[in-house]
């Protein structure tokens, strides 16, 4: 597992958090590349496990025209197993560089 795996999962899942009018999300992976110049380190990827769990975390975010999102809810399904894939890549890959 590595940083070429994390760092284009990371990015995907900003545009994607984007494309739907999702801020809060895409805007903290956003600024997180943002500050990476060279590989990700282990500090990095324990601050990207924060992100997960708890209430409120990015494990909640939901894709749904009724949270706001530019999306209709037919595409609601689709979008919400690409998010599903995207946290699951990332999730595992900053666990892999611990």
């Amino acid at each position: 597992m590595s940083v070429d795996v994390l760092t284009p999962a990371m990015t995907e899942c900003k545009n994607l958090l984007q494309s739907v009018g999702e801020t809060f999300w895409s805007q903290k992976i956003e600024t997180f590349l943002s500050l990476r110049t060279e590989n990700i380190s282990a500090d990095d990827a324990r601050e990207v496990m924060t992100w997960f769990g708890g209430m409120g975390s990015f494990n909640d975010l939901m894709i749904s025209a009724v949270n706001g999102h530019n999306v209709k809810p037919e595409d609601e399904d689709r979008y919400g197993h690409d998010l599903d894939h995207l946290r699951d890549t990332i999730y595992n890959e900053a666990k892999g560089i611990l």
